[in-house]
């Protein structure tokens, strides 16, 4: 090989250490920008679960109130239940009251 040849490949060898050196470089800096961006992607997903939790929570706390309501409402009915049959034993003393010839129309 000639000295031609020998400084043409040192100098080609060269090149391609400052192509790869300068490609390396943009490599690490895409890496910094994706570990930024993971740990930002972190955070979110950490907020997203604390919400849900609290979400979680909360529906908790309706669902037993909904219960409660739907017990409530129950008794309230049975309530009503117990007045209306005792509105028809009312209603059937007073009819045969004055079906008997009681109500004063003699």
């Amino acid at each position: 090989m000639t000295n031609d040849e020998i400084e043409r490949n040192f100098e080609f060898m060269i090149n391609q250490q400052a192509r790869f050196s300068s490609d390396l470089q943009k490599i690490s800096e895409a890496q910094l920008r994706s570990e930024a961006t993971i740990a930002q992607v972190i955070q979110i997903l950490d907020q997203v679960a604390q919400t849900q939790v609290r979400l979680a929570e909360a529906q908790e706390r309706a669902d037993s109130r909904i219960a409660e309501l739907a017990q409530a409402q129950k008794r309230t009915d049975e309530t009503l239940a117990e007045g209306n049959e005792r509105m028809n034993s009312l209603i059937l003393v007073v009819e045969r009251y004055f079906s008997n010839g009681r109500g004063g129309n003699q």
